[in-house]
């Protein structure tokens, strides 16, 4: 009996590689024109590190990763993201020494544990570029930029770019404890999943599909609204840099990312003929996964 790949991943056969090596050699183009260099991070690592990075609470912790127990009695997984990977290889290698600032980017697989359907595979392919050592908000509009650029060399012309901030460490608490007050009466009425993040991760109400059509969905609270003053300011210079490029995008309260680490900058960008799933591309800034990972 043939056995056949594991369910959710797929091969890449002769008459598609083409493709692929064409997509490729478009990354290292416009990523080479930027500044960025390639890494190249293990496609396993322990799983402390995607715990410590991404979060705990987190849906890929809980419900996504590949974990298993190597023979050393070690907990290994799978790498479900790289933006941790690379910042561990980072520390590690001291790539710190050489600049102030290291941009890097990837291309490799990642993989998770969800129910394969059009788009989403459990081993997936993903291209991702890491800013490391800068606090200027033009680092971020300038990862927005490369995005786009790279989208629309593409063909792919109905970009729709959607930009919030999430705060950081000092203003977040403030609007967490906003939203749990605010969702606390109807807490009943989210469904499980929420409820378990209104104490652990609030923000993430606000991305559920789920509930994400009910009528108070659209008049929770704004974290644009609880936003400190470095935050505000840095938000600012972002949307600035952005429209002096001629890049045009619209501001989505509602727009977290599913990871812990982010902070201030969020952004996803749409390829509005894919329809539902349409999302493309998203990313922010992570100013405290650093310290977390370096412990």
């Amino acid at each position: 009996m043939l056995t056949n790949a594991p369910r959710g991943t797929k091969d890449i056969l002769p008459d598609t590689v083409g493709e692929w090596n064409y997509i490729e050699g478009k990354i290292r183009e416009i990523c080479g024109r930027y500044g960025f260099e390639e890494i190249r991070t293990p496609l396993f690592e322990h799983t402390e590190l995607f715990h410590r990075g991404i979060g705990e609470g987190t849906d890929v912790v809980d419900k996504e990763m590949y974990t298993f127990e190597d023979r050393g009695g070690r907990s290994i997984t799978l790498r479900p993201e790289n933006t941790a990977s690379v910042v561990r290889a980072y520390l590690q290698n001291k790539l710190y020494g050489d600049s102030s600032l290291v941009k890097l980017f990837y291309i490799g697989s990642m993989f998770r544990y969800d129910r394969p359907q059009a788009g989403r595979m459990r081993e997936f392919h993903q291209f991702g570029v890491e800013s490391l050592g800068e606090e200027n908000p033009m680092a971020d509009a300038e990862i927005i930029m490369l995005a786009v650029d790279f989208l629309q060399s593409l063909g792919l012309k109905e970009l729709k770019l959607s930009l919030n901030s999430v705060g950081c460490p000092k203003c977040r608490p403030v609007y967490r404890k906003v939203l749990q007050d605010y969702f606390r009466d109807k807490l009943d009425d989210l469904c499980e999943d929420c409820q378990d993040r209104f104490e652990r991760s609030p923000l993430r109400i606000l991305d559920c599909k789920v509930d994400a059509d009910k009528p108070y969905m659209a008049d929770a609270p704004k974290i644009t609204d609880c936003l400190c003053d470095e935050c505000r300011e840095h938000f600012e210079k972002v949307q600035s840099y952005l429209t002096n490029a001629g890049i045009e995008f619209e501001l989505d309260p509602r727009l977290v990312r599913g990871l812990d680490y982010y902070t201030k900058t969020a952004f996803e960008i749409k390829y509005a003929p894919l329809g539902a799933q349409s999302a493309v591309a998203g990313g922010g800034r992570y100013d405290g996964l650093i310290e977390e990972i370096g412990g």
